[in-house]
């Protein structure tokens, strides 16, 4: 298959050509509920993951969430 070039929290990482941010997700074995996807400086809803294609040159910020004092 054919690979792309995207940013991923600052550094440049290879993924697989039409992959979703779920596909991305689940390849990376992001866990937890308490996270943020943000493409290409907007915020991605949950319910668009698995429609939503990462293209050559996005750029992907996923952020944590994580409670505590």
């Amino acid at each position: 298959m054919t690979k792309i070039k995207i940013t991923v929290n600052g550094n440049e990482v290879e993924i697989e050509k039409d992959s979703t941010i779920s596909d991305f997700i689940n390849e990376r074995k992001v866990t937890g509920k308490m996270f943020a996807v943000e493409k290409n400086l907007e915020i991605i809803n949950k319910e668009r993951y698995d429609s939503e294609v990462i293209h050559e040159g996005d750029s992907l910020e996923i952020v944590g969430f994580f409670g505590g004092g």
